[in-house]
């Protein structure tokens, strides 16, 4: 990503505040695709697709800034990759490669009426085997968030469920996106804009220098290297019993974690992350599946004689801290705060912390909601989301110019180990529980 300057104004006209500070990145290197995410839902058992075609369709008809020209046409393209060694993995490759297809933003902005439907969404249902499919959904940040994803997901759940059961959906739960862009405007120049603003620039007038495993720094790339680590049963009670002790969340307890492991590897004293709020406080907005998201910094001093049990006492703090004063856009808080970095997003390693559902019910099927893609990674990122059954999923993404192949899958054995000794030893010093640092 190339240095990005502030969108002019408020931005184009009907567009929210997050929304005008992506086209602004986007614009200023049309060929990058770093903010291309996706996901899929995987369904086994006897799949209704009409019902599923149905169910999207009506679905995109609530909120109709986001149908796409595919699903228009009459319903989801099929793909089948049930006759390949690895099905499921060669969906999913081919997934990839649409995500590091560089989008075409300028239909978002095109007058009304002009014919011009976003390519900036798009579905397909691919199946993998008999009776299993996946619903792949991918999109670009200029058109909806991670959040706004979850409400479509639940949606078309919803309306599945009911159509094959024979009875009406219920009335719609969004909002129009007017609701966003509305608050936004309520926002700019309002006493609450310049109350966030003093907090920010004041915790971080000193202006620290996020700490690297990498110890360089590089732009995001169009994709970033990947490992998934499942959390087994007993690390996942140990998650739960750490953050009950402390009366914090799971979500405290990866972000304490990733502050001990980035400063245990980049040899630091402070960890300053970058974490996404969903930046969706006034009236309605929570109700409206399109682009809010905001990526803002913590940090969390971490020393030799601090417990776990104080880290994440801080960790909640933090966040606490964060939420208070999450609509302020973090790309003008880099701008002032870290201008060296030039690409107008906090710097430095990101966590991403999922509340959303992870299952979905289809009628009598149980939906997988599979993460594949999160947006930009400047350095390296940890994601977690929590399953129905407590269990963790942690996705480490690593900035393929600044990591090589192997250390996502490095990083996250570290991370682990770190996660389930700090974990059952909450009041031991940090500094004897860590694991070694994996040098570059």
């Amino acid at each position: 990503m190339p240095r990005t300057d502030p969108p002019t104004a408020a931005g184009p006209a009907g567009l929210t505040a997050a929304q005008a500070h992506i086209l602004a990145a986007q614009n200023a290197d049309p060929s990058y695709a770093g903010h291309n995410v996706g996901q899929y839902i995987e369904l086994v058992g006897p799949l209704d697709t009409a019902a599923l075609d149905e169910a999207v369709l009506r679905t995109l008809d609530e909120a109709p800034w986001l149908r796409s020209r595919l699903t228009a046409r009459g319903g989801l393209p099929r793909l089948d990759t049930s006759a390949a060694a690895d099905p499921v993995g060669a969906a999913v490759g081919l997934v990839r490669g649409q995500l590091a297809c560089p989008p075409r933003p300028e239909p978002l902005t095109a007058p009304v009426g002009s014919g011009l439907a976003p390519d900036l969404t798009g579905a397909v249902l691919v199946t993998v085997g008999p009776e299993h499919h996946l619903l792949v959904q991918y999109f670009h940040l200029l058109a909806v968030d991670g959040y706004g994803v979850a409400l479509l997901s639940r949606r078309i759940a919803e309306v599945y469920t009911a159509l094959v059961r024979g009875r009406p959906p219920g009335p719609t739960p969004f909002a129009p996106v007017s609701v966003l862009t509305d608050a936004d405007r309520a926002y700019t120049g309002s006493a609450a804009q310049a109350a966030d603003r003093r907090y920010w620039t004041g915790r971080y007038a000193d202006r620290p220098a996020p700490a690297s495993p990498a110890g360089r720094t590089a732009p995001a790339q169009d994709t970033a290297r990947r490992h998934t680590v499942h959390l087994g049963a007993p690390d996942s009670a140990a998650v739960r019993a750490a953050a009950r002790s402390a009366r914090v969340t799971w979500a405290e307890v990866v972000l304490a974690a990733t502050a001990v492991r980035v400063t245990t590897q980049a040899g630091a004293r402070e960890a300053v992350l970058a974490v996404y709020a969903a930046a969706r406080t006034a009236p309605g907005t929570l109700r409206v599946p399109a682009t809010a998201v905001n990526l803002l910094p913590v940090r969390i001093p971490v020393r030799g004689a601090d417990t776990f049990r104080s880290l994440l006492r801080t960790a909640a703090g933090e966040l606490t801290l964060l939420r208070r004063h999450q609509r302020l856009r973090g790309e003008e808080l880099a701008r002032e705060v870290w201008p060296e970095y030039g690409g107008g997003r906090v710097p430095g390693p990101l966590v991403n912390l999922r509340p959303f559902e992870t299952e979905l019910d289809f009628g009598a099927i149980r939906g997988r909601v599979v993460s594949l893609a999160s947006g930009p990674v400047d350095d390296l990122s940890v994601s977690a989301a929590a399953g129905p059954d407590g269990h963790l999923r942690l996705d480490f993404d690593a900035n393929p110019v600044l990591y090589e192949e192997a250390e996502p899958a490095r990083f996250a054995r570290l991370f682990t180990e770190d996660l389930a000794a700090l974990c059952r030893a909450p009041d031991v010093p940090v500094a004897s529980m860590a694991a070694s640092p994996v040098h570059h």
